[in-house]
């Protein structure tokens, strides 16, 4: 019985950092400008993102992008839902994970409408109680048949918390 209470301070040491209570994130609401890639093809674009998050760790986003082709002609609107495991670290919360959508690309007369999938890595840094600034950068699974190919994606933007 000793032999174990002598490893109880270790252990609490160890799940300290768990059981201390963190502020409540609800989620948050970002604007973003991207820069999407292959450059010589697409230009910029901009989009809007609403994460939930639960359980502290877990966020749930919805988002909506346009992006601009370096013909004047050429673009994309994208709509995806992702599931992204986010803890937190103090004021910063690092993210990754996947994501599905739809999106629809526009090439002179020509459009595609089709569906895609997305891996995610970013970070969020809060500043102060009411505000965010989001940098991510996404791979993103066209079909081959895509009327303009699209690799990936970066993006910079900053938001509310609520």
């Amino acid at each position: 019985m000793t032999r174990h209470l002598r490893k109880l301070p270790a252990l609490l040491a160890l799940l300290l950092p768990v059981g201390v209570p963190q502020p409540a994130r609800a989620g948050d609401l970002t604007v973003f400008v991207a820069r999407p890639s292959p450059d010589e093809i697409w230009d910029t674009g901009f989009g809007a993102a609403l994460g939930a998050t639960l359980l502290g760790v877990v966020t749930l986003e919805g988002e909506a992008a346009r992006l601009t082709g370096g013909a004047a002609d050429a673009s994309m609107t994208s709509f995806m839902l992702a599931g992204l495991l986010s803890p937190p670290v103090g004021k910063l919360i690092p993210f990754g994970g996947v994501g599905a959508g739809f999106y629809r690309q526009s090439l002179a007369d020509d459009s595609q409408n089709e569906f895609f999938t997305a891996f995610v890595l970013g970070v969020k840094l809060e500043l102060g109680n009411a505000f965010v600034v989001k940098a991510e950068y996404r791979i993103l699974e066209l079909p081959e048949e895509a009327l303009i190919p699209l690799d990936n994606r970066l993006s910079l933007g900053i938001g509310i918390k609520f």
